[in-house]
């Protein structure tokens, strides 16, 4: 490929950026307590060291009612001293940084910012089953109000400058305060905010007249917009068109076009959908105005890069998770390192959807990621070189495996399977998750450059640990399916989820599973999608693939309503099988689906810690990773391979 056009200077305003790849704002959480943290300066930092031409640092919040959690805050000048660290941080490196400007508008809640959110008209999202928004009801602003919230944007754009921020963005995307007001969806009032686009563009336009009168026409001011939000009644693409054409005619320099607008409609994109899925509506706009446009969503590989500036789809491409993901992305890129590149795969695990618990930014492939400031997370040199054995080839002895080899580990890696990757190859193989296998692949391929020495095929027993004694030991032998003690199990021909993805067990037509989990409920997907399949789903929980992120969960049971001969049945416990029904109880009463060809069980797993006491009694110290300390998901199986490689021996 020549890369040529991707590392080709532009200008945004009087800026010019070394390159075509700047940073997405996307929000982190590692504030401290609304003002910039030690942890958010590392982070940003090290996207800044890694060659992208500017990082655009996410939802810098206007007014406290305006908070959606975990945001820095530029709603006063105490504000700046710390925001100026940051722009200092990242101009070390020869990068520019731009100030997202950001309320979020009725998309909050009480509990999140201590205030009842605000809105320009009420709108009540609709709500179904895959998600509950976790909004309050918006209190509507009067007309001196709404002039007062273009005094916060106006005041927080002047600090950004202050602050030494190249540019800033007018976050007017997504449902949140500014485009809330522009769309005709959320936008009902009847004052001089609403009713016409003319009227409905008042608030952004009043924002930019204002913030122009404190910094000047010089400093750059850009929006971010949403190409289509998605929505019946709200903007479209030809809306989209009309909000680009007047924001030019008001002097923005550049235009971020993205799509969607909560609750989750595409405004992160993931696995469901496809490389550079938001490109058709960056190129609507760029038809139509003379100043850049930056594409966002997916663009996350360099054939589709180069497609989205050789084709005149956009000028500038937005890269969030893929610089979580690989900080030096763009570096490597430069310099032909194409095999160096860790891959965003878009599981939006750890950097968007982080219902775990911990709101800081993670990355199931980049355990430093929000971590950068850690000494703990510092990959160590071993003081002494040992022989280090690694049992398991899934996803965190992989990991493992590679840490223990860059401190300069003697490793060796053994899985009794054919393939590395372990159970994450199987949660590859239903509609649209192919792209875990690519995970397995990587980190195969980054064990290898490291010299690991490798055995498939190969099981492990005390007598060849007796043989090998070597000097630590990394158990990482996953799980192995759980079998409920449910009555008539024994005689009833059940086949274990893991079976039916590994292609080992027939499936007929109709089908039972036993566990709507994330596993169970993809496994219904591959099936229905084989064939023409009558596939029951049975959960003991209130919902189907609850442990999904949100927006993944939205894409699958989009699909599932797509699909009549796919049944969910929730709120049940199974009570007894036979070779051909599954009994239950829900609410009360036993119910019975019969006339199965094929009962499938996916009802979890447990630890595989059966090498443990023999690593006891050989007196070798060992450490346990991954699914072998208990079932979860691959971002804290690989975490859990981090930590263990990099503590080994010590």
């Amino acid at each position: 490929m020549n890369l040529t056009p991707l590392f080709q200077p532009i200008s945004i305003g009087p800026l010019r950026l070394k390159n075509r790849f700047v940073m997405a704002p996307m929000s982190t959480h590692m504030t401290d307590n609304g003002f910039v943290s030690d942890a958010e300066i590392a982070y940003t930092e090290r996207r800044a060291m890694g060659g992208v031409s500017m990082i655009i640092v996410a939802s810098l919040c206007v007014w406290p009612d305006g908070n959606f959690g975990g945001q820095i805050f530029i709603h006063d000048d105490a504000c700046i001293p710390g925001l100026r660290r940051l722009t200092e941080a990242v101009h070390r490196h020869d990068c520019l940084i731009a100030a997202q400007i950001h309320h979020a508008g009725r998309e909050t809640n009480a509990r999140t910012s201590g205030f009842q959110p605000v809105a320009p008209s009420y709108f009540e999202p609709e709500v179904c089953s895959v998600f509950k928004a976790e909004y309050d009801p918006p209190r509507v602003l009067q007309t001196h109000e709404v002039e007062q919230y273009v005094e916060y944007y106006a005041q927080a754009v002047r600090r950004a400058r202050e602050a030494g921020f190249d540019a800033c963005e007018l976050h007017c995307a997504h449902g949140y305060l500014i485009g809330s007001f522009m769309s005709p969806l959320t936008n009902q009032r009847t004052d001089r905010y609403g009713g016409n686009f003319h009227a409905r563009m008042r608030f952004v336009t009043e924002i930019i007249q204002r913030a122009r009168q404190l910094v000047g026409e010089d400093y750059p001011i850009t929006c971010r917009i949403v190409g289509d939000e998605l929505r019946q009644g709200g903007i479209d693409m030809d809306l989209s068109v009309q909000i680009a054409t007047c924001l030019e005619s008001l002097g923005v320099a550049a235009l971020s076009v993205s799509a969607g607008m909560y609750p989750y409609v595409r405004t992160v994109s993931n696995m469901y959908h496809k490389h550079g899925v938001n490109l058709y509506l960056a190129e609507n706009v760029r038809e139509a105005v003379h100043v850049p446009v930056m594409a966002a969503g997916q663009i996350d590989r360099p054939e589709i890069q180069l497609h989205a500036l050789e084709t005149g789809k956009a000028d500038i491409l937005c890269i969030g998770r893929t610089l979580i993901a690989d900080p030096d992305y763009p570096n490597k890129l430069r310099e032909g390192r194409f095999s160096d590149i860790t891959y965003c795969i878009a599981c939006n695990k750890g950097c968007h959807d982080r219902s775990s618990g911990d709101r800081q930014v993670r990355c199931a492939l980049n355990v430093r990621a929000g971590r950068e400031c850690l000494e703990d997370f510092d990959i160590r040199p071993a003081a002494q070189k040992r022989h280090v054995m690694v049992i398991g080839g899934g996803p965190s002895g992989m990991e493992a495996a590679r840490i223990a080899a860059l401190r300069g580990h003697r490793v060796e890696l053994w899985d009794d399977r054919s393939i590395l990757g372990g159970r994450l190859r199987l949660a590859a193989v239903p509609p649209h998750k192919a792209r875990y296998g690519e995970v397995c692949d990587h980190l195969e391929q980054e064990i290898r450059k490291l010299g690991v020495e490798i055995h498939v095929n190969a099981a492990v027993t005390g007598e060849l640990l007796r043989s090998r004694m070597p000097d630590a030991v990394i158990l990482a032998t996953g799980s192995v399916p759980f079998v409920p003690p449910i009555s008539g199990l024994d005689t009833s021909n059940a086949v274990l989820v893991d079976d039916v993805l590994k292609g080992r067990a027939p499936v007929g037509q109709r089908v039972a599973i036993i566990g709507g989990g994330s596993i169970g409920a993809e496994t219904a997907h591959l099936l229905v999608e084989q064939s023409d399949r009558d596939v029951y789903i049975i959960e003991m929980r209130d919902g189907i693939a609850i442990d999904l992120p949100q927006d993944a969960r939205i894409c699958l049971l989009h699909a599932f309503a797509q699909t009549p001969s796919l049944h969910q049945i929730t709120g049940a416990k199974v009570t007894g099988v036979t070779p051909s029904s599954v009994t239950f109880e829900r609410q009360g009463q036993t119910e019975t689906v019969d006339q199965l060809d094929t009962i499938v069980l996916a009802v979890g797993a447990r630890p595989n810690q059966s090498l443990k006491p023999a690593l006891e009694t050989l007196g070798i110290p060992f450490l346990i990773s991954g699914d072998a300390t208990g079932p979860r998901d691959y971002v804290k199986a690989i975490y859990e391979g981090f930590v263990a490689g990099n503590h080994i021996a010590e």
